[in-house]
């Protein structure tokens, strides 16, 4: 167990609870820490003006500031920071770099470890995309970022493998793959199918619902393979259809965390829009699968991706009549033990031993480095402009 004084310093873009896939994330991961290993949270947030009420320190400010600010927040106490990168959510192009050179300032003063979780890399894209013409920023930054920082984290293999191609990682960072986990809670053990509605959940923000009746439009035979007699929309209002292919859609708007977890753990599927390769980084996948909720997919895949099957783990057109036909309850089963390597609890340990491991020892010779640099870094003019 870590010293209760001890202190982790999210720095995010927002603050935007229950309408932000980032803050969520890091909310949840914040209050975590203090409940399971006694450390306590502050968050910096660099791009928005936005308050919410958190129990926790937030201070608002420009990547200029970030420095002095956690200096502010630590009090003292041996921190770190952890910062949650979605490169849009820093700047316009998605090249976050005010970002990168406020970490590097953090880096020369000594004062503190820094940890990144990679929600995002770079856009890409066509060249009729915007994109297209930023992703040679974006890996620059990106880079930038990883190879100033002690701990790099990320959701899917994708994303790892990336990272260990491009950067050149001076501290010899090692990198954690994390799959994303759920921000609508997480079942103790997973609910058997029998007791569970015959419904196909569609849960998330506007966006993603609008994305996933238009693909579920296009699969009725799917949804009659299934046996789904309901579809249930799960979030904030907008024009959701009546119904689909023939199928009801019963709206239940915006839920609170209890009831959201108990209406995933009582229903047989949910629909994800993800493509294979990016469904470990989707929370709302880790939610039906903290749920034991089996996740149904548009296009199937060979193979194992992230420790995923097709069939096993998730349903898609090609594999549903089988798995109908042959079990249902091992596919839940499947995909509920495959979320538990990277529950909340898990992602918080990884932390909690990071900041162990480079503890007593590292911050006696980050105090030797500060000490020396103080003065040389009170003496760089602060940047006042945001991104």
């Amino acid at each position: 167990m870590l010293p209760a004084n001890r202190v982790l310093i999210h720095v995010v873009p927002q603050l935007k609870p229950m309408r932000c896939g980032v803050s969520d994330h890091a909310i949840s991961l914040a209050r975590e820490l203090k409940t399971s290993f006694g450390i306590d949270g502050a968050f910096v947030v660099l791009n928005s003006d936005e308050k919410c009420n958190l129990s926790f320190p937030v201070v608002h400010c420009a990547p200029s500031e970030l420095l002095e600010n956690c200096v502010t927040l630590s009090s003292g106490r041996a921190a770190a920071i952890l910062v949650h990168l979605s490169g849009y959510g820093y700047a316009a192009d998605g090249a976050p770099t005010q970002l990168a050179k406020a970490l590097r300032n953090v880096r020369a003063s000594g004062r503190f470890h820094t940890a990144v979780y990679f929600h995002e890399l770079i856009a890409g894209g066509m060249p009729w995309k915007s994109g297209f013409w930023h992703s040679r920023r974006q890996k620059r930054e990106v880079c930038r970022i990883a190879e100033g920082c002690d701990l790099l984290v990320t959701s899917i293999g994708y994303f790892g493998d990336w990272l260990e191609r491009e950067t050149t990682r001076q501290t010899s960072a090692p990198i954690e793959l994390l799959s994303v986990f759920s921000s609508s809670g997480e079942s103790l053990a997973s609910t058997p199918i029998a007791e569970r509605a015959p419904a196909i959940a569609v849960f998330g923000l506007a966006a993603t619902r609008r994305r996933a009746y238009k693909e579920l439009s296009s699969l009725a035979g799917l949804l009659d393979s299934l046996g789904v007699k309901e579809i249930l929309d799960i979030g904030p209002e907008f024009d959701a259809p009546a119904t689909l292919n023939g199928v009801p859609v019963r709206r239940r708007g915006t839920l609170e965390l209890d009831e959201l977890a108990s209406q995933l753990a009582r229903t047989m599927f949910g629909f994800v829009t993800y493509n294979s390769p990016y469904l470990a980084r989707s929370s709302v996948f880790a939610g039906y699968c903290g749920h034991g909720t089996i996740p149904v997919i548009t296009k199937s895949f060979p193979g194992a991706v992230d420790g995923l099957e097709d069939g096993l783990h998730v349903l898609s057109p090609r594999t549903a009549k089988t798995v109908v036909a042959g079990d249902l309850q091992h596919c839940s089963n499947a995909a509920w033990s495959w979320y538990q390597g990277h529950r909340l609890h898990v992602h918080a340990a990884t932390y909690a031993r990071w900041m162990e491991q480079s503890g007593p020892k590292a911050s006696e010779e980050m105090s030797r480095t500060a000490g020396a640099k103080e003065l040389q870094a009170a003496r760089l003019p602060l940047e006042r402009t945001r991104e």
